[in-house]
């Protein structure tokens, strides 16, 4: 759990990093390849999870995972067919990934802080400047994809950070009750 949890930091922060940077440097070209590849990936999921249904249900079914598979399938479609739609809402699902991934951060931050390890501070204080980045994401007008980059090569840099105080502490850390 803890190697994995240090390991969704420094993934993620290797994301953020190639993501801000492409939207940086080609915004438009990046906003068309973030539609297309979540089109795509949300369509792949939503296609193999409504196959793993049938197989495991049978035909008949369904059931909540052929329920989620097909909204993942047609939310797909819809990016595939529709990219601009997404174009629109490009900056608003950004900034929410980074407040979820503040508060994941600020949980990272709370077991340092109760193991008395270092790095809990900086760690607070690096999660609420995201969850701030994350937020001000909600509210920038719809064509500022430049910003949306900075904010997520922001993060990402942050997020390396964590990683490495994670990994530091990782013996002593307890998280969850």
């Amino acid at each position: 759990m803890r190697k994995s949890f240090s390991a969704y930091f420094f993934s993620l922060s290797v994301i953020y990093l190639l993501l801000g940077l492409a939207m940086v440097i080609w915004p438009n070209s990046a906003q068309k390849v973030i539609c297309f590849g979540a089109g795509g990936l949300l369509t792949l999921y939503g296609l193999a999870r409504m196959l793993i249904s049938w197989s495991d249900e049978g035909f008949g079914s369904l059931g909540g995972r052929y329920f989620s598979g097909l909204l993942c399938l047609l939310l797909g479609l819809l990016l595939l067919l529709r990219a601009d739609v997404l174009h629109a809402l490009l900056s608003t699902l950004l900034g929410l990934a980074i407040i979820a991934d503040s508060i994941i951060k600020l949980q990272a931050s709370a077991a340092l802080r109760k193991n008395g390890r270092r790095g809990a501070a900086r760690n607070s204080i690096c999660a609420l400047v995201t969850l701030a980045l994350g937020i001000s994401l909600l509210f920038v007008p719809l064509a500022a994809v430049v910003y949306a980059g900075i904010c997520l090569l922001i993060d990402g840099l942050l997020n390396l950070m964590a990683a490495i105080d994670v990994r530091r502490n990782m013996d002593s850390l307890h998280f969850g009750g």
